[in-house]
């Protein structure tokens, strides 16, 4: 049988290497994304939408379309 003193030094151990794994798992991400292009675009402050069309491939490829036949039709009236 095992004493809840015991009991308590293996939770603890437990709870320190879960904590000890979502750190590096952490640290894997954020260096991750610090590699990524997309990080660089934060620095040019393009706001909420702006983010959403360059995280999201198909909003940013509805957008250009759209501005592409606005592009068009406005070529076409003149």
């Amino acid at each position: 049988m095992i004493s809840p003193l015991e009991r308590a030094r293996i939770l603890d151990a437990e709870m320190r290497l879960q904590r000890a794994w979502l750190e590096l798992n952490l640290r894997d991400l954020t260096s991750a994304v610090r590699e990524s292009p997309w990080w660089k675009l934060r620095s040019l402050k393009l706001g909420a939408l702006g983010m959403a069309l360059f995280r999201n491939r198909s909003l940013l490829v509805a957008a250009l379309s759209l501005l592409l036949n606005l592009y068009r039709r406005n070529k076409e009236k003149t």
